[in-house]
C-alpha cells in the first residue's frame, strides 16, 4: 500500500486537515473533515462500549487527561459505572445507549473509541469516521474481510487517524522483538508457531432454546445491532459470553491473534494470505467456533522470497515437541501460550533465541547474536498515548490502517477456515476464495434491516 500521502497528512496535522475536500467524498456520505489539535490540547472524546475493554480504554484516555464528552453502552448499569469513573474531572459527560443517537447529537468530537462486541466495530467506527472523528477500535478491527476493506476505504477518504487496540504495539518489548527479527539474524523464516489458552468463554455449543425477559437496563435491539434477530437469553450472549458465537465474535483467533501475530507480521512485512486451512479441530457446531483448532496460513512476505507458514493453536493446544527440540531441552516441553519463529540460521521463542547448532535457548537481551541489535523504531509512552499524540500532529500510530487492515484480514481468513473445511485458496486482489463458494459467503457480514455499515 502507498503510505506517503497518509504519513504526510499525519505529520502536518491541522495544516493539511483544512485541505481535505469533502466534495470528492460525497459518495461516501462524509459529513466533515477531521479536526487535528495542537500539542497540549485536550481531545474531546466519546466512548462506544464501556464494559470490559471499554472500561480499560476509558481509564487509559481519562488518565492521559483527555476530555470525556460522551459515553455509550447498551447496558445502563455499565453506562452509569463509566460515568461515575470519570465524574471527578468530566461530570457532564452525556450518556447514550444507541451510538447512532450519540453521533447525531455530539458535533464537537475529535475522537471516538469503539469497544463493543466484534460485530458492531465496523458500524460504529465507520459512522464515526464519516463524522470526521479519529477512531481507536478494539481488536479485531472488524468481524469480516469485507468490513476491513470498507473500513480502509472510508479511513483513507476521511483522512482520519486510526488505531487498533492491540495495545502491546506500544510497548518497548514488542518493538525490540521487531528489531531483532528484522535484523535478519535468523535468516529466512520458514515457519511460525503461535499458541494460546483461549477460549476462556463459552463456545463449542448449540443455541439454547426459549427466551428470557430482557432486563430493563438493557437495550437488546442495540446490542444485536447489525446481527440477525434472535431472542434474549440470560447469561448466553450479553456480558463476556458473545465472543465464540459466529454472529457476534471471532473466537479465540479474533481475540488473541491480533496481539500475538502483530510483531512478526510487521517484522516480516507479511501481507497477502495465499491459503488458509484448519488442519486439526475438535467437534464443529452450527453457530459457535470449535473448542480447539490448529490453523495453517501461508502468507506472502515483503522481506523474503518464500512465503511464511504460520500455525495457530488455540484451546490450550500447542506444537508437538518435535517441532523444536531445543525448546524441549530448555524448558522440558514446548511452552504453552508461546510464539516460535523458525529460520534457517536460528530460532526465537518469546524473549529467547537459539542459533543454529546451539542446544538451548537464551534470552535475546544477553545472547551475543542479538544483544547489540540496533534500535531502529521509536519508543512511546503507550499505545493510547500514541493515538492521541497523532491527532495532535505526532507520528503515525503503529496500528494505523496500513498495519491493522492486512493483519486483521489475515486473522479473519483464519477464522473462515475454522468454519469451512479444506485448504482455502485466497485471491487477495479479487477478495475471494478461488475454490470455495461456501467460504466466500463468509467474507461479508449479515446486516439487519434498520442498521447499516457505512
Amino acid at each position: 500500500m502507498k503510505q506517503l500521502s497518509r504519513r504526510a497528512f499525519l505529520r502536518t496535522g491541522t495544516a493539511v486537515a483544512g485541505a481535505v475536500s469533502l466534495a470528492g467524498c460525497s459518495s461516501l456520505g462524509i459529513a466533515r473533515a477531521p479536526r487535528f489539535r495542537k500539542t497540549g490540547d485536550k481531545l474531546n472524546m466519546a466512548f462506544i462500549g464501556s464494559g470490559g475493554r471499554g472500561a480499560q480504554n476509558l481509564k487509559e484516555f481519562y488518565e492521559l487527561g483527555e476530555q470525556v464528552v460522551a459515553l455509550c453502552d447498551v447496558d445502563r448499569g455499565r453506562l452509569d459505572q463509566s460515568a461515575n469513573a470519570v465524574k471527578e474531572r468530566c461530570p457532564d459527560a452525556r450518556k447514550y445507549q444507541d451510538f447512532r443517537e450519540l453521533l447525531a447529537k455530539e458535533k464537537d468530537l475529535d475522537a471516538v473509541v469503539v469497544s463493543t462486541p466484534d460485530h458492531m466495530h465496523a458500524a460504529a467506527a465507520i459512522a464515526a469516521m464519516k463524522q470526521g472523528c479519529h477512531v481507536y477500535v478494539e481488536k479485531p478491527l472488524v468481524r469480516t474481510v469485507w468490513e476491513a476493506r470498507h473500513f480502509e476505504k472510508v479511513a483513507k477518504s476521511c483522512g482520519v487517524v486510526t488505531q487498533m487496540g492491540n495495545n502491546g504495539n506500544g510497548s518497548d518489548f514488542q518493538r525490540r522483538k521487531i528489531e531483532v527479527v528484522q535484523s535478519g539474524v535468523f535468516g529466512e523464516i520458514s515457519e511460525i508457531h503461535i499458541s494460546t489458552n483461549r477460549p476462556i468463554w463459552p463456545q463449542g455449543l448449540n443455541r439454547p432454546e426459549g427466551c428470557d425477559p430482557v432486563p430493563g437496563t438493557l437495550a437488546w435491539d442495540c446490542w444485536l445491532g447489525v446481527a440477525p434477530e434472535r431472542p434474549f437469553k440470560a447469561g448466553v450472549y450479553h456480558g463476556f459470553k458473545w465472543r465464540g458465537w459466529f454472529d457476534f465474535g471471532t473466537g479465540a483467533m479474533g481475540d488473541m491473534a491480533c496481539h500475538g501475530m502483530s510483531f512478526f507480521f510487521r517484522a516480516l512485512e507479511l501481507h497477502e494470505v495465499l491459503t488458509a486451512e484448519t488442519v486439526k479441530t475438535t467437534e464443529k457446531f452450527k453457530e459457535t467456533f470449535p473448542l480447539a483448532t490448529t490453523v495453517k496460513l501461508v502468507v506472502r512476505s515483503g522481506r523474503q522470497r518464500k512465503p511464511v507458514t504460520v500455525y495457530w493453536y488455540d484451546g490450550n493446544t500447542k506444537p508437538a515437541d518435535e517441532v523444536c527440540p531445543e525448546a524441549v531441552a530448555t524448558w522440558g516441553s514446548m511452552p504453552a501460550q508461546s510464539t516460535l519463529i523458525i529460520g534457517d540460521k536460528g530460532k526465537m521463542m518469546n524473549d529467547a533465541v537459539c542459533m543454529k547448532g546451539e542446544p538451548k535457548f537464551r534470552g535475546f537481551a544477553q545472547h551475543d547474536a542479538t544483544k547489540d541489535t540496533p534500535v531502529t523504531l521509536p519508543r512511546v509512552k503507550n499505545h493510547h498515548w500514541e493515538f492521541a499524540e497523532a491527532i495532535r500532529g505526532g507520528a503515525k500510530p503503529f496500528s494505523h490502517i496500513d498495519h491493522s487492515i492486512p493483519l486483521t484480514e489475515m486473522v479473519l481468513l483464519g477464522c473462515v477456515s475454522q468454519r469451512v473445511s479444506g485448504k482455502l485458496k485466497f485471491d487477495a486482489k479479487a477478495c475471494r476464495f478461488t475454490n470455495s463458494s461456501e467460504a466466500n459467503q463468509l467474507l461479508k457480514p449479515y446486516i439487519r434491516d434498520g442498521w447499516r455499515i457505512g
